[in-house]
């Protein structure tokens, strides 16, 4: 079992992935964040717990409040 990045995502986040596997008869699922339009959509900041919008491809702001946390962005649909 791989261990997810704490730069890439933290519990609570909502991400966009891809099902990669269905996993074993203990209900796993395997996703992947490995494409541009794939990866968090919006998360809650870690100090305020005000949520958060993308800034750029590596990190989310809190707009209130202007604090940055990084993560793998997802690429936004236009």
């Amino acid at each position: 079992t791989k261990l997810i990045k704490i730069d890439s995502f933290r519990p609570n986040d909502i991400i966009k992935a891809k099902v990669i596997s269905l996993g074993d008869s203990s209900r796993n699922l395997y996703l992947t964040t490995a494409a541009e339009d794939l990866g968090v959509l919006m998360a809650r900041n870690e100090i305020s717990n005000q949520i958060m919008l993308p800034f750029d491809w590596s990190s989310m702001v809190d707009v209130k409040h202007g604090h940055q946390e990084k993560r793998k962005v997802a690429k936004p649909e236009l």
